[in-house]
C-alpha cells in the first residue's frame, strides 16, 4: 500500500504520489464496503463451469500431494481469501501483493488449523479457470491474469471467490462424518 515516507523532492513527485495514495484508498474502501456476501452465484454459471470439466475431475478429490480433498476444505480456502482481501484491500499489482494469489498464499501460511495446502490451492486454480471460462466463453483462462486485468473490479474478484466456494461445496467430496 501507499508509503508516506518517499523522500519527495519535486512537485511532480508529490502529484504522482498523491495519485497513488488516492488509488490505494479507493481500492481499500471498495474492498471493505463491497457486499459482505456477494450476490448469489447463478446456479447456471456453476453448472456451465462443471460441464466444462467434462469427465476429468480427480483434481477436485485428490491433491497433487496424493492427499484426499473435500469440497469444504476448498471452499473455506476461497472464503479465507475473501476475508483477507476485504481486510487488506484488493490491489493485484505485483508491487502491492494483494491479489487473489497473494490472499490464497497468506491464508495457507497463516492457517493454524492446517486446512489449506498446495492441494486446496491447485483445486481452486482449476475451479477459477472453469468459472472464468464459463463466464467469458474463452477456451482457456488464468485466474491470475484475470485478477490483474485493468478492467477488473473488486466486486468481480469477490464474486469469483464466492462462486468458487459454492462450486467446491456443490461438486467436491463431502467432509467425513465426525
Amino acid at each position: 500500500m501507499f508509503e508516506l515516507n518517499r523522500g519527495l523532492h519535486h512537485s511532480q513527485d508529490l502529484v504522482a504520489t498523491t495519485s497513488e495514495f488516492v488509488r490505494d484508498i479507493e481500492t481499500f474502501v471498495a474492498g471493505t464496503i463491497a457486499a459482505s456476501s456477494p450476490a448469489s452465484t447463478p446456479a447456471s454459471l456453476i453448472e456451465r463451469a462443471w460441464a466444462l470439466a467434462e469427465d476429468y475431475t480427480d483434481w477436485l478429490r485428490w491433491g497433487p500431494s496424493g492427499m484426499p480433498l473435500t469440497g469444504e476444505q476448498i471452499a473455506l480456502h476461497a472464503e479465507a481469501a475473501i476475508t483477507i482481501l476485504r481486510t487488506a484491500g484488493w490491489n493485484p499489482s505485483y508491487e502491492a501483493g494483494r491479489g487473489i494469489r497473494d490472499a490464497l498464499t497468506h491464508a495457507q501460511t497463516t492457517d493454524t488449523e492446517h486446512r489449506f495446502s498446495g492441494d486446496t490451492r491447485m483445486a481452486l486454480d482449476w475451479i477459477f479457470e472453469l468459472l472464468i471460462r464459463a463466464l467469458t466463453g474463452a477456451p482457456r483462462a488464468n485466474y491470475n491474469d484475470w485478477d490483474q486485468h485493468p478492467a477488473r473490479t473488486v466486486e468481480e474478484v469477490f464474486g469469483l471467490l464466492a462462486a468458487a466456494a459454492t462450486f467446491a461445496r456443490t461438486y467436491g467430496d463431502p467432509a467425513p462424518a465426525a
